[in-house]
């Protein structure tokens, strides 16, 4: 015993950080080790030491014989700056009449036990009461700590795992089958005292009542009561020559982790089971350095050499130190959980916020319990899990983490009760937690867990997103939805959504529209790898590559492998072709066409029964409509339905506006007057090239264009009142320069007239609105608008100069004269619903372009007469 209490001794002057000043000030009734009053005047000498205090009162002798037989009478006596929460023999005798160890006496303690006991309840600074709430700084902030480290080591009390307590995943099996024991750490950090005291409270806006909840409403709390580890502190700020002693009414234990809080419960098993299917563990690399876990474990414990020593770990978006543990222990890919409930110093933020963000919060994880669970799973939204897969055991980890992760809360501070309105869930929309929801309350050091009598199923099990979530073969575009932050957005409830899904067969053949400006079009060819290791959200994943090939549009031939795409270009194309397959809305609701979340259109053609295909504008031009494979129905619990692609994507087309105008004679004096205009541009501020000539007015958005007839141009320009582009050389050569300049404006004005926010499509429902142009009135320096009137597959135009008109005769609105002053769409022209795209590329010249730097869409209509934006 003296040998291996010496030796721990050493070991932990190597492992412990000691603070070297104490933190005094803010105020509070502190009593010195001989009884001063420290807010009524300070002492002339600072009174007996931590240990000599403890000894003198004649009822802690638990306490003392703790110190002395873990050789820590001289730090206690004479030297070191330490904070104690104490318990008295009084309150030992009712641990020993309850505790999860079994213990019934002092003797029965081992020397582990007695270090978490020490230890896990001493802080290595010198603190009252009412300071242990500050963060340190120059000044401290008072009231944002919630957590400080305790003295004790990872190494006071390491796990010796037998087979049977090992968890039953794949990582673990080896180790089972052998039949042996493993040291295995519970993670290999420091643990925190977590501590609940007023002024932390009232700043971070935790009630009385919250208090009492997390302490399943055996307390009542009260203005200034405060409690560490869950215990209530009873006679705060002793203070003594080397630190401050607060009496506690029951002992302090250390806490356990989320994830061992979870795994000890027998009413929380089955989600248990669950969640250790993400845990492995992870060997010492380097067990034969000073500094590893095998050899600190050695020297700490000679008579129990071991060759390796392990620690149990999560994969997690966020593990130790705030970095993502995304590797098995053999290096290969796995799916993650939002944070490591192992890790024992977990912190909200980033890695860089360190010590300062462990003490201001902690964690949440909302536990169902078994009867919960499996209600969920027999009647409940798991039932899908349940018709899918028949077993837990079936559901993939992919799928099981949803489930877990929609119920990993990442902040304790804003998941009280008083704040569960604002808890959200796996789509940013409330969750609905209910006080009566939540059966007990467990503390760990890292957070706290909310044992549940109801699961809070993740929206993505009746999303429009499911279907990619569960199949491996459609694990690109669910890839996709992840890095581009759409799964949110996908499994948000609060609206309807029709998902086209193009499988991963399907992203075999994506055109590339960055390929439209270059001398060969070219195809990118997407593909899936399971066995790279999974990234953190939008950074670099290897699990989906792209190979780039040469591509004849015409004759479907693919040509030559040119090259991999690199990360930035995969997700900026599979970025389009969310925007492209996303519908907000039902595309069975009857209509022809449909507006994508990314503005393009798309046109559906209806077949017997029932059945569809659909068209973006890439097979509007190429005449390919594309087949439904398979249609998920989440209509009943969720919002929408996912409709499967599996020869190609939904793809746009490579016509602008001034492609569609060159393609029919019908546009072509609407198109002259464009063309000499500066209203066409190849590339914008100098900085983006665009693969042919854009409209400089369209700005990331829809639009409508419309053109006039070229008869009723024509007539317009005969009548004298739309110059031409003739007439401004003419004044100019002339030497009339005002002429030619107020002509030219003339002309734009008019060509900007025409071009309307917003595309309207003919057989895509109905509108009836004012929506502006792109001319600005020079007096107001507002847009000049129209009024539109959509309506089965007439369309028609109220323009500036006829309301004017109507103005002054209101009684002439509806009249013969009112209607033939509108203009109207000439749908037996078959000019109408023409698609339109416009790219802008991030460089400067299209050949080099490897990125889409945005896009406009637009829909161009023949009309019957020119709009006029004044008489």
């Amino acid at each position: 015993m003296k040998t291996e209490s010496k030796n721990w001794s050493r070991g932990r002057r190597l492992l412990m950080k000691v603070a070297c000043c104490a933190l005094l000030g803010a105020s509070g009734s502190l009593l010195s080790c001989s009884q001063y009053d420290l807010d009524e005047r300070t002492p002339e000498g600072w009174g007996a030491s931590i240990y000599s205090w403890l000894a003198d009162q004649g009822n802690f002798t638990n306490t003392v014989r703790l110190i002395d037989d873990l050789g820590y009478h001289e730090v206690l006596a004479k030297t070191g700056s330490k904070t104690l929460f104490v318990a008295d023999d009084a309150a030992f005798e009712r641990f020993y009449q309850n505790n999860t160890w079994g213990v019934k006496s002092y003797r029965d303690l081992s020397t582990s036990q007695k270090k978490l006991l020490l230890f896990g309840s001493m802080m290595n600074n010198s603190m009252q009461l009412n300071s242990l709430p500050s963060v340190e700084g120059n000044p401290p902030r008072e009231g944002e700590a919630m957590r400080r480290f305790a003295s004790s080591s990872p190494y006071d009390s390491v796990t010796v795992l037998q087979p049977s307590q090992m968890p039953d995943n794949r990582y673990w099996s080896r180790f089972k089958e052998a039949g042996l024991p493993m040291v295995c750490m519970t993670d290999n950090t420091e643990k925190t005292l977590v501590q609940f005291i007023e002024k932390l409270l009232t700043n971070k806006r935790i009630t009385n009542s919250d208090y009492d909840f997390l302490f399943n409403n055996t307390t009542k709390r009260q203005a200034g009561d405060a409690s560490i580890n869950g215990m209530q502190v009873a006679n705060p700020n002793i203070k003594c020559s080397n630190g401050f002693i607060h009496q506690m009414a029951e002992v302090v234990m250390p806490l356990p982790n989320m994830a061992e809080v979870i795994k000890m419960k027998s009413n929380a098993s089955a989600f248990n089971h669950l969640l250790e299917r993400f845990c492995a563990p992870y060997p010492d690399l380097h067990p034969d350095r000073d500094a590893s876990m095998t050899m600190q474990y050695n020297f700490l414990y000679p008579d129990r050499q071991v060759d390796t020593v392990y620690q149990k770990r999560f994969f997690a978006l966020k593990s130790q130190g705030g970095t993502a543990l995304n590797k098995s222990p053999d290096n290969g890919p796995v799916t993650m959980l939002k944070f490591d409930p192992e890790w024992n110093a977990y912190f909200t933020g980033d890695a860089q916020t360190g010590n300062t963000a462990i003490q201001r919060d902690m964690a949440v994880m909302m536990v169902p319990s078994n009867a919960a669970l499996d209600d969920y799973w027999q009647n409940g939204a798991g039932k899908i899990l349940r018709d899918q897969y028949k077993t837990w055991d079936n559901v993939p980890d992919e799928v099981v983490s949803e489930l877990i992760n929609n119920n990993m809360l990442s902040s304790f501070v804003i998941s009280v009760p008083s704040k569960f309105s604002n808890i959200l869930n796996d789509a940013n929309d409330p969750m609905g937690v209910d006080i009566a929801d939540i059966d007990s309350v467990w503390l760990g050091c890292n957070g706290a867990v909310y044992l549940t009598n109801k699961v809070y199923s993740p929206t993505s099990f009746v999303s429009v997103l499911y279907p990619a979530l569960t199949n491996e073969s459609m694990k690109i575009l669910y890839w996709a939805a992840q890095k581009c932050r759409y799964n949110v957005y996908l499994n948000s409830l609060n609206a309807r959504y029709s998902l086209f899904i193009p499988d991963n067969n399907a992203l075999l053949q994506y055109v590339d529209p960055c390929s439209y400006g270059k001398g060969k079009t070219q195809l990118f060819r997407f593909h899936w790898d399971p066995t790279k290791v999974a990234q953190p959200d939008r950074q670099a994943d290897e699990r989906v590559w792209a190979s780039i090939w040469n591509y004849d549009p015409e004759t479907g031939e693919v040509g030559d492998s040119l090259r991999k795409a690199s990360f930035d270009e995969i997700k900026d194309r599979l970025q389009d072709i969310l925007d492209n397959h996303i519908v907000i809305g039902d595309v069975e609701d009857g209509h022809d066409y449909y507006q994508t979340k990314g503005g393009t259109i798309l046109r559906i053609n209806r077949t017997d029964g029932g059945a569809f295909t659909v068209e973006g504008s890439y097979q509007v031009d190429n005449g390919t409509p594309l087949s439904i494979s398979q249609v998920y129905d989440q209509t009943k619990d969720g919002n929408g339905k996912a409709y499967v692609l599996h020869s190609e994507p939904i793809m746009t087309t490579r016509k602008s506006v001034f492609d569609v105008l060159s393609e029919h004679e019908e546009f072509s004096m609407f198109r002259e007057l464009l063309e000499s205009s500066d209203l066409l541009e190849n590339i914008h501020d100098n900085l983006y090239a665009s693969p042919s000539n854009n409209l400089s007015p369209f700005n990331t958005y829809h639009y409508t264009v419309y053109v006039p007839t070229n008869e009723s141009i024509k007539k317009l320009i005969d009548s004298g009142k739309l110059p031409t582009w003739e007439s401004v050389e003419i004044a100019k050569e002339s030497g009339n320069l005002t002429l030619a300049t107020t002509d030219s404006l003339e002309i734009v004005s008019f060509l900007k007239y025409h071009i309307q926010d917003n595309s309207l499509v003919i057989g895509g429902g109905t509108d009836d609105d004012v929506h502006e142009t792109a001319l600005i009135d020079a007096k107001t320096q507002r847009f000049y608008q129209v009024q539109t009137k959509l309506e089965g597959n007439e369309l028609t135009i109220c323009d500036k100069a006829t309301d004017d008109w109507v103005a002054a005769n209101p009684t002439m609105r509806g009249s013969a004269e009112y209607n033939n002053r509108l203009a109207r769409v000439l749908t037996s022209s078959g000019l109408y619903n023409l698609m339109a795209r416009e790219y802008q590329y991030n460089s400067t010249v299209p050949n080099s372009a490897t990125q889409i730097q945005t896009t406009s869409s637009a829909v161009v209509h023949l009309i019957d007469k020119p709009l006029m934006f004044k008489e």
